[in-house]
């Protein structure tokens, strides 16, 4: 029997009467249960605090004190203890005080043992039953603690009143920092999806706010963007005209699912531009050549002649997007070796330092320490980082600072470089990771973006208001590879 069931089996008899001590001691006993009595209040409660004991008798009419008022006593201070009322004086009052005291029964002197026998089992049930109630909470309370998803409980005006431990590994705070925050719920909400995010949840407090469901980005204490779906869950519907008092619902990271849609979609592109270079590089090359030749031809015979030297360059830059598309298509070779994403990119903007003074242009690094090392290769990795930092210095104006801060989400480590880019000069930034770009003030994204897919990455650009994101994902090893310290091969 382990310590808990010894405790519960314990009892304490206290009465002013040596031989119903005696009595209820030696029936209990017959029972099993370890019974010791005594006679005087104030040392019941020294007993009750020297020792644990599951039962306790007590008479009503006690020396210096009532039984109402030692029973309160004991309960106050030991509430998980049952308390049994005896005596020789029972009236409906007396009951009714016994009950509220907190006893969960009853017996009428004289008793006898078939009534105590039934006390007995009535207090095993109510045992039994409260095992089962607080091992029912304990697997709810380890279920709601350590689900894979943020669980919050909203109070009117939006304050936390609940948040489960999946807040810290999802967003960086523990519950009892995010509790002690006032606002810290919207605050955390990225500020362009923060309106419509309100709007949901002061609706879903109201009388006819049906449950909602919505994507939107979160931001995680170090700065970076979780891409989460937000639910509320259905609950009772207060009283007609009036306002729900609590809003519950979760939080489910899907910034893996986000990653990986963008990477399907420019897989899909990729095919799309596959098939059509294919078919432009074979219907359009050889026309392209002929009118080249001709072009040549006409230009012998009639130097002069302005057009001819059109028709030429044009063909020519014809022919160079050709190559480029086929260039673009072509995979990149990669050796991928052990290494840290952060070590990378320290080295890469400490060899940019120069570029950064010319441009009067800086960088601030916002990295994850805890990130850890993967499968990659270093080299095409500083090759990238090099073609997007310095495409940012590019495209900054003098004083402006590029922030680059590295994270990661179950699957995935990513590198995000953030500058101010007016919306003018790039209004859609996909453009330009493709190959049709000529101007080289881009020039290398597309052979990063490339670069990047080869090593199953993935190179995605964002603009969130006045600035631009450029997002590097690489995927992280599998759970059952082992992995070696970082920088080992």
């Amino acid at each position: 029997m382990n310590e808990v069931s010894k405790n519960r089996h314990r009892v304490l008899v206290v009465d002013d009467d040596a031989s119903v001590c005696r009595l209820l001691e030696e029936a209990l006993e017959a029972e099993g249960y370890a019974a010791e009595s005594c006679l005087h209040p104030e040392e019941a409660l020294a007993l009750c605090r020297a020792r644990s004991f599951g039962l306790i008798f007590v008479d009503i009419r006690l020396p210096g004190m009532s039984g109402f008022d030692l029973a309160s006593r004991i309960k106050e201070e030991y509430p998980e203890r049952e308390v049994v009322f005896i005596t020789g004086f029972g009236s409906f009052d007396s009951v009714l005080r016994a009950i509220k005291v907190g006893a969960y029964d009853y017996l009428r002197k004289p008793f006898n043992l078939s009534e105590l026998n039934l006390c007995l089992r009535r207090y095993q049930e109510r045992r039994e039953l409260k095992d089962r109630i607080q091992s029912a909470e304990r697997r709810y309370f380890d279920l709601v603690q350590n689900i894979p998803m943020m669980i919050w409980v909203l109070r009117k005006g939006l304050g936390l009143e609940f948040v489960n431990e999946a807040c810290e590994p999802l967003l960086g705070y523990a519950p009892e920092e995010a509790r002690a925050e006032p606002g810290w719920f919207l605050d955390r909400v990225h500020p362009e999806d923060r309106l419509q995010v309100r709007g949901l949840l002061l609706s879903a407090f109201e009388a006819r706010g049906a449950p909602f469901s919505t994507q939107c980005r979160l931001l995680h204490r170090k700065g970076r963007q979780i891409h989460v779906l937000l639910k509320s869950l259905p609950q009772e519907e207060p009283a007609e005209g009036g306002v729900r008092d609590r809003l519950e619902g979760v939080v489910v990271d899907i910034t893996d699912r986000v990653v990986l849609e963008k990477a399907m979609v420019q897989r899909e592109k990729l095919k799309t531009l596959g098939a059509v270079s294919a078919e432009v590089a074979h219907e359009i090359r050889n026309p392209l050549v002929s009118i080249g030749g001709f072009a040549r031809r006409l230009q012998q015979r009639q130097p002069d002649l302005l057009e001819g030297e059109i028709i030429l360059n044009e063909s020519r830059r014809l022919e160079g997007i050709l190559d480029r598309i086929q260039d673009y298509l072509k995979p990149v070779d990669v050796e991928p070796r052990t290494c840290s994403v952060n070590d990378v990119v320290r080295s890469t903007m400490e060899y940019l330092v120069h570029d950064f003074e010319r441009g009067r242009a800086d960088f601030v690094l916002e990295l994850d320490e805890a990130l850890p090392a993967i499968r990659t290769d270093p080299d095409v990795l500083v090759e990238v980082l090099t073609s997007l930092a310095r495409n940012a210095v590019e495209a900054m104006d003098r004083g402006e600072t590029l922030t680059i801060r590295s994270g990661e989400s179950d699957r995935h480590i990513e590198v995000i470089l953030k500058n101010r880019v007016p919306e003018t000069r790039f209004k859609d930034p996909e453009t330009l990771l493709l190959p049709f770009e000529e101007t080289g003030k881009t020039h290398g994204l597309p052979l990063c973006y490339k670069m990047l897919r080869n090593m199953g990455g993935l190179l995605s650009c964002d603009r969130e208001g006045d600035e631009l994101l450029f997002t590097v994902s690489l995927p992280k090893p599998d759970e059952e590879e082992p992995s070696s310290p970082a920088g080992e091969p």
